[in-house]
């Protein structure tokens, strides 16, 4: 049995909640590695700070890669339309015989 839209639609979110997570994962990651040099209890000021600008900084990141694919894939999108429109219209120029002169030629 296919899948219906709304089992399509529920997997759509799972995947959506799974690269959110493994993207706050990554960050933690990156960030906690860059600013706690030893851990402790608490953190210092400081390395709140820097946590901060580090998440900041991520986010912004994936932010401008995100948006720079989506512009690229809409561009080959629009390239790939251009280029089956151009197609057909080739074709069903063909088809009908071609351009003819006004002697009917």
């Amino acid at each position: 049995m296919p899948p219906n839209h709304h089992d399509l639609e529920r997997i759509r979110q799972q995947i959506v909640l799974a690269n959110i997570q493994e993207l706050i994962q990554k960050m933690t990651r990156r960030c906690f590695n860059a600013c706690v040099a030893l851990p402790g209890l608490e953190l210092r000021s400081s390395e709140r700070d820097c946590l901060s600008t580090c998440m900041d900084r991520f986010m912004d990141s994936v932010q401008v890669v995100s948006c720079q694919y989506f512009r690229r894939r809409r561009r080959q999108q629009q390239l790939r339309l251009a280029r089956l429109a151009a197609s057909s219209a080739s074709s069903s120029s063909s088809a009908s015989g071609g351009p003819t002169d006004e002697r009917g030629k």
